[in-house]
């Protein structure tokens, strides 16, 4: 019973938030107008897990399409490759000597909390060279990713946690993006 309440609660306080929000925001420009949008991106990469020595920071590309279903819900597609340096005096593991090579296939979901800060999130598959799982030697390995952004007319800055993972085994980041979008 206490959790139904608790429950009704929050949904009655983010109703009664976002009907705050539309009479205090009014209208974005940018939402109103379009609602497509390609952005490419640039990604820096940090290292956390396993061990933050294991590889030093990396770099990446990555274009994203996002469709808009409200002014504040943004579904997004995203493909990418990511290249991270391992570093090869401190890595004793054969696998984890080599560069890791991410290509990411994403679906996500921008949430917008103001007209240009949002939330959002992405799962997927991505392609790993080499393998994650040292005795499967399996290439592919399941992508998890929150991020909090702040996104202008043509600007998208983003700060995610990433998490590659493959039944037990797995290498997390903290990434920073820059984008360019395009509006259609």
């Amino acid at each position: 019973m206490k959790k139904s309440l608790l429950l009704l609660a929050i949904i009655a306080a983010l109703f009664c938030s976002t009907i705050v929000k539309a009479q205090l925001l009014g209208n974005n420009e940018r939402y109103s107008q379009y609602s497509n949008h390609i952005n490419v991106g640039i990604d820096g990469f940090y290292n956390m897990n396993p061990g933050s020595k294991t590889y030093k920071p990396g770099v990446g590309a990555s274009l994203k399409y996002q469709y808009d279903v409200t002014q504040n819900l943004g579904l997004t597609l995203g493909v990418g490759y990511f290249v991270i340096p391992a570093n090869t005096t401190v890595s004793r593991v054969a696998a984890l000597r080599q560069d890791l090579k991410l290509m990411p296939l994403r679906l996500g979901a921008k949430a917008y909390f103001l007209p240009e800060f949002y939330l959002g999130g992405e799962v997927g598959v991505a392609y790993a060279d080499p393998y994650i799982d040292a005795r499967t030697k399996s290439h592919f390995s399941k992508f998890l990713a929150p991020s909090v952004g702040y996104e202008t007319n043509h600007l998208d800055f983003s700060f995610r946690y990433e998490n590659v993972n493959h039944q037990d085994d797995y290498v997390s980041f903290i990434a920073l993006r820059i984008a360019y979008t395009f509006n259609f």
